[in-house]
């Protein structure tokens, strides 16, 4: 067994009770969230590194993905709120349950994508038609670098 996977189990018995039950749809409910919560600080800390790099170095490519970290960030949020909320019983008003809330936030979450890959298309262009000097440093790869191990 890696190192890695070891960690993953540990966290797993940390963070959800009855972790390997995953027939049980509030274990199933736990390991959402689990993930949700991971997701948001991770994104949230990649987003101010990215950012503070991407402003030094006055790259709109750094500062794009640090902008996409946060929309992750977001995205997890409301990935956590909808299964939070699908998983509710049904109810006299809801007859067959709330797993549509799980639809509902993924519309968010793409309108969100949405909007973000539109304005920086627009800082795209105005950084094409009106260029300006990148400076790019050891921090900058660094950076980068750390971000993609934390991702993966």
């Amino acid at each position: 067994m890696t190192t890695f996977t070891r960690v993953i189990i540990l966290l797993k018995k940390l963070f959800i009770k009855d972790y390997q039950n995953t027939s049980d749809p509030q274990v199933r409910i736990r390991y959402g969230i689990a993930a949700g919560v991971f997701g948001v600080l991770t994104n949230v800390v990649l987003f101010l590194f990215k950012l503070l790099v991407g402003l030094m170095s006055n790259s709109i490519t750094v500062i794009a993905d640090a902008v996409n970290n946060l929309s992750d960030a977001c995205s997890s949020v409301f990935t956590m709120v909808g299964f939070k909320l699908s998983s509710r019983p049904a109810d006299k008003d809801h007859p067959y349950g709330h797993a549509r809330y799980e639809e509902i936030t993924a519309l968010i979450v793409a309108l969100l994508v949405l909007c973000v890959g539109v304005l920086f298309a627009k800082s795209s262009i105005d950084k094409i038609i009106t260029p300006s000097e990148l400076e790019i440093s050891a921090v900058t790869y660094i950076v980068l670098i750390a971000a993609v191990a934390v991702k993966l």
